[in-house]
């Protein structure tokens, strides 16, 4: 029995990978203080950013306001057992504890989708 339900669900990953391999454009986010990725420094302002799957794996990839991608920012995801909601996704934005973290947070029915931004001090 635990062979069959195995089975089922290998046939089964490449319909849910397929169903969410479409990127998600999130718009223009505002990051209010400057931040630091991979010990370079960005200023505080407005970048545009996109959730994209690559070799099925999810990033955050952050483009300058010429549309140019600065960098890729690997997302952590987090199983959630969610409601039904009106839309695909919700975007939540939000300072963590202390303000020492930026975080950005897709969250889907199934999972939610992290990503976080270290605040220059």
């Amino acid at each position: 029995m635990n062979k069959k339900l195995f089975l089922i669900g290998l046939m089964l990953i490449p319909c849910l990978l397929s169903a969410q391999s479409r990127d998600i454009n999130l718009g223009k986010i505002e990051f209010s203080q400057p931040y630091i990725h991979a010990g370079i420094e960005f200023p505080s302002g407005s970048y545009g950013v996109v959730l994209t799957l690559r070799d099925s794996v999810p990033f955050f990839n952050v483009y300058n306001s010429r549309q140019e991608l600065l960098f890729e920012e690997l997302v952590i995801v987090k199983a959630h057992s969610g409601r039904k909601m009106a839309s695909s996704y919700r975007l939540k934005k939000e300072f963590l504890k202390d303000e020492e973290y930026f975080r950005i947070k897709v969250i889907k029915p199934e999972q939610w989708l992290m990503g976080y931004f270290l605040v220059k001090k």
